[in-house]
Formats: C-alpha cells, sequence, structure tokens
C-alpha cells in the first residue's frame, strides 16, 4: 500500500486537523497518470498516457489497455494488481 499526501476530487491538498492528510494513494495515483499528458511531468516527461486525444477516436480495447499498462508500469505500478479499479472503455463496438 502506496502511503501519500491525499488530494481531493479537485485536485486540491486535503486538509484535516490543520495538517496533511496521509492515506492510500495508489488509485490516486493511477488516476493522475492516466490523465496526465507526456510532457506534463519534468521529472518524467515521458510518462503520461495522453488518453485525451483517444475521444473519439476507433481505438479498440487492447491498444487502450496496451497504453495504459505501459505508463503504469513506467511508474513501477502493475496493472493487474489495480484492474479491478480501473474501467477501460473505447468508442469501438
Amino acid at each position: 500500500m502506496e502511503q501519500d499526501i491525499l488530494l481531493d476530487d479537485t485536485d486540491d491538498l486535503l486538509i484535516e486537523n490543520g495538517d496533511f492528510k496521509i492515506g492510500d494513494s495508489l488509485t490516486q495515483e493511477v488516476g493522475i497518470i492516466l490523465r496526465m499528458n507526456q510532457g506534463e511531468l519534468k521529472e518524467d516527461p515521458l510518462l503520461g498516457a495522453n488518453l485525451l486525444k483517444f475521444i473519439n477516436s476507433s481505438v479498440d480495447n487492447n491498444e487502450l489497455q496496451t497504453k495504459v499498462k505501459l505508463h503504469l508500469q513506467r511508474d513501477g505500478k502493475n496493472y493487474e494488481d489495480i484492474k479491478n479499479y480501473i474501467t477501460l472503455k473505447s468508442n469501438t463496438l
């Protein structure tokens, strides 16, 4: 279990009793990685799934899953451990 500073639904810091709230941050970190575009993170400019570019595209679920796995692996996360927390859905049938 990864422990870090927690963010609220708008990505603002959560404050509890005048201090940063600390807790399980795995799903939070995964969500940030999946929302990021490459180049947004100075420390690792290649990290970021660029998923926004797939909106209204013909990407299939396998291609989408491969992209997600790659970027989670880049950050040291195992897709198999967290796939139940992620819903991937492409526009193709």
